[in-house]
Formats: structure tokens, C-alpha cells, sequence
């Protein structure tokens, strides 16, 4: 059943589809936070990975209590990982996904951070 809904939704379109808000995602929160993009758009497929603000902490201890916090407050489910002295996420684009879902993580994490 999947493979004859990504023939009927022409499979080349998808991937269109997951590659573009992959690289808007990281366009979206790099804006937001004051933060720095650093893969060029060719090496972003369906995920990316973003450093969050400096003020979201610096440990593996600040990236749990920052993902649980966007978990069960504000019903986000998002990768939080501490690497390299700050924290990162990553967002993984799929055909459920649209743009809100992206503000919606830059704003939360925005008003936690701030």
C-alpha cells in the first residue's frame, strides 16, 4: 500500500516535497535563533541538523530537559542533543509536515531560550 500511494503521489514529487521543507526548516530556525546554518543545500535531503541559541544550554542534562519540556508543554516531538559544547536539533521532513510545524518548534524553543 505505501509504494501505490507514493506511485499515486508521483514519488519524484515527494522527495521534492521533503527536500524543500528540509531546507526551509533550516532557513526557519537558523533565523530564528540567531543561529548558522552550515551544510549547503546539496548535502540537505529529507533531514537537517540545527544549532540551537547558545542560551539553550550546553549539556546532555540541558538537551533532555529542553526535548521533554517541548514534549509534554508544547506537543513537540524533536531530537535535542548536546555536541561539541552546545545543543542541536534535527528535523526530519515527511509528507505529514508542513511549514507551521517548523515555526512552531522555532517559536517554542524562541520563548524558552529567550
Amino acid at each position: 500500500e505505501g509504494i501505490a500511494i507514493l506511485r499515486e503521489w508521483r514519488f519524484e514529487d515527494v522527495l521534492a516535497y521533503i527536500h524543500e521543507l528540509a531546507w526551509d526548516a533550516g532557513q526557519i530556525l537558523t533565523t530564528c535563533w540567531g543561529t548558522t546554518l552550515h551544510a549547503p543545500r546539496t548535502m540537505i535531503g529529507a533531514m537537517v541538523t540545527v544549532p540551537l541559541p547558545e542560551s539553550a544550554g550546553t549539556t546532555a542534562v540541558d538537551a533532555t530537559k529542553l526535548r521533554l519540556q517541548l514534549l509534554v508543554e508544547d506537543r513537540i516531538e524533536a531530537p535535542v542533543h548536546a555536541w561539541h559544547g552546545r545543543l542541536w536539533t534535527r528535523v526530519s521532513a515527511q509528507v505529514y509536515n508542513e511549514r507551521a510545524d517548523v515555526e512552531r518548534l522555532a517559536e517554542a524553543v524562541k520563548r524558552r531560550c529567550a
